[in-house]
């Protein structure tokens, strides 16, 4: 009878030293299926998010600006935990601090497709300026451009790609993404491989708190609605540094702002030789272009 119970606490000892070495891993296995279910809900939402975006930016002549606050309110869902107007006030206040730190990147058209295609034409607010037409595309000439090697209508598609940060938020899972990020980033120590080709980044939550998390990026490409101006639009490609353009913020740029070039209604007696109003062209005829 001893020798039984003494068996019995023995194989009860065991059990418990075995689940004392299985539980951690089991927790953090635990916490990682509930971190990677949020990063996929905040995936699908980025998708949703970027569609209002690129929508946004078709009607308002690509601009950054307005791609960035329909980028908010196309984020506003993630953030928004009730349903009464303070949650959505609050929500919204946060998804503009997330989008305001978002990468709004466009990838087509370029600054060669502005200079292949860009004429003297009207804006929303019915001032001259000088963007890619988008009106008359059916009979408009196909041929491609000399810098931009697309044609008009390839140039008035517009393609942009948004990377935002989604932070890690489950208990655990968000320190020891923070000790992974600082080991990483630390001169001299070890560097850690990433996870799938994922390396984590820094985002600033609402309240100021920094904080740990996963970038995610979407595109999304639709036809411009409005002719496109050439504020936001990447900056030429330095033949010297590799072909990846980045996004014209350069004050020093021409380009980027957008400069009028008639106030009022076209007088074609006072206009410059080189002006002429939308559609116009050489030939006299809105079909020759």
């Amino acid at each position: 009878m001893a020798d039984d119970r003494l068996a019995r606490r023995s194989e009860t000892g065991a059990s418990a030293m075995e689940f004392a070495i299985a539980a951690p891993a089991l927790l953090l296995a635990l916490l990682g299926t509930f971190q990677s279910a949020l990063f996929y809900q905040a995936r699908a939402q980025l998708e949703i998010a970027t569609q209002e975006a690129v929508r946004a930016g078709v009607l308002h002549g690509a601009r950054v600006e307005a791609m960035r606050d329909a980028l908010a309110r196309g984020l506003t869902p993630l953030y928004t935990h009730g349903q009464n107007l303070s949650a959505l006030a609050q929500g919204y206040a946060m998804a503009k601090v997330a989008a305001g730190q978002a990468t709004i990147r466009i990838l087509s058209p370029t600054r060669e497709a502005f200079d292949d295609f860009s004429e003297s034409t009207r804006d929303a607010s019915g001032a001259w300026v000088r963007a890619i037409p988008v009106d008359h595309l059916g009979y408009r000439q196909t041929n491609a451009g000399g810098e931009s090697h697309l044609s008009v209508q390839d140039a008035t598609l517009l393609k942009i790609q948004i990377t935002i940060v989604q932070p890690l938020i489950v208990p655990f899972i968000d320190r020891m993404g923070q000790g992974i990020y600082l080991m990483d980033k630390t001169p001299g120590s070890v560097r850690l491989p990433s996870l799938f080709g994922i390396h984590l980044a820094q985002s600033v939550g609402a309240n100021g708190q920094m904080r740990w998390g996963i970038p995610m990026q979407a595109e999304a490409v639709m036809r411009m609605q409005s002719p496109v101006l050439a504020e936001g639009l990447p900056v030429k490609a330095d033949p010297g540094q590799g072909s990846n353009p980045d996004l014209g913020n350069n004050e020093d740029d021409e380009f980027n702002e957008v400069i009028p070039i008639y106030d009022g209604d076209f007088d074609p007696s006072t206009a410059p030789a080189d002006r002429s109003p939308p559609g116009a062209c050489a030939g006299g005829s809105p079909f020759d272009h």
